[in-house]
């Protein structure tokens, strides 16, 4: 077989992109390729670089971050700035001219795939014609998830560290809400709040960390169990901001610590951090 290239597109906010990385390694190894490349693209759904949440990656691996700008060219427009649309426009024609040169399999966002697809696709990629094979994808499409290998931010993991040091042992929480209709629909708020009461019923002592996107029930449940309730987050995090990005990160790090980790329904937030901990995780669904 002629030497191939695998370039690796993962699309979406961290989670996603951390699925289809270890997909794509598993694919790579599978195929018996070894010159991988990397295109991260730092956009409103993830706006950091690559360095700014990663470390090191299962296999050598060349990483570009690509830069088209997150305002549209209508906003640039409106804002005069005819060469930030010009430097965009030719970003994004050899952008897509590569992409056409490849052999480029787009995948479906979200996607299951089943077993008989996955060997299809390493079929596919093993009979390409080209040396550029190209994915993208957003989801985790073949082998299990095995985040083994990647290695994140080493200041991250420092802040990380002394977060365990200073609060010992923990459970925590994930209660994901504004824009995640089946995570409110099928895990709602009061399942959280019943579970804090069972948990400190055990132990009234016991520290419990939550994380969720909605401050009004952050700060209720830090005003009803002062003693045990913590919270890292001082505003809500923007995933459109490194910074934002490195708190996220940070705070999947700190659910990945805890023993027993409490999940809302169809994060990928959370299966990230439990594959990153292997701790106990159990999802809070109401029953049918």
């Amino acid at each position: 077989m002629a030497k191939k290239t695998l370039i690796i597109e993962p699309g979406g906010g961290l989670g996603n992109r951390l699925l289809t990385i270890s997909s794509a390694y598993k694919l790579a190894k599978d195929c018996g390729i070894t010159d991988i490349r990397l295109f991260w693209r730092n956009n409103n759904e993830c706006g950091c670089d690559f360095e700014d949440v990663l470390q090191d990656l299962p296999l050598p691996t060349k990483v570009k971050t690509m830069h088209f700008g997150k305002e549209s060219y209508k906003e640039l427009l409106k804002k005069g700035r005819i060469l930030s649309m010009a430097h965009k426009f030719f970003q994004m024609l050899f952008y897509k001219i590569f992409r056409a040169w490849s052999s480029t399999f787009q995948l479906k966002a979200y996607q299951d795939m089943p077993l008989e697809e996955q060997m299809a696709l390493k079929d596919k990629v093993l009979g390409s014609k080209g040396r550029f094979v190209y994915i993208e994808a957003y989801y985790l499409f073949y082998g299990e998830l095995d985040l083994s290998g990647i290695s994140f931010n080493k200041e991250i993991m420092a802040r990380f560290d002394n977060f365990r040091k200073k609060t010992g042992s923990y459970d925590a929480m994930h209660i994901r809400r504004t824009d995640n209709v089946q995570a409110i629909k099928n895990s709602p708020t009061k399942l959280f709040y019943d579970k804090t009461e069972e948990i400190l019923k055990a132990d009234n002592a016991r520290k419990i960390y939550i994380a969720t996107d909605d401050a009004g029930i952050l700060n209720d449940l830090k005003m009803r169990y002062p003693d045990n309730i913590c919270s890292e987050a001082s505003t809500a995090a923007s995933r459109t901001s490194s910074e934002g990005m490195q708190f996220g990160l940070y705070e999947m790090l700190i659910l990945s610590g805890a023993e027993t980790l409490y999940a809302s329904f169809g994060s990928t937030f959370t299966v990230i951090a439990n594959a990153i901990g292997g701790n106990r995780m159990e999802t809070l669904t109401q029953k049918t």
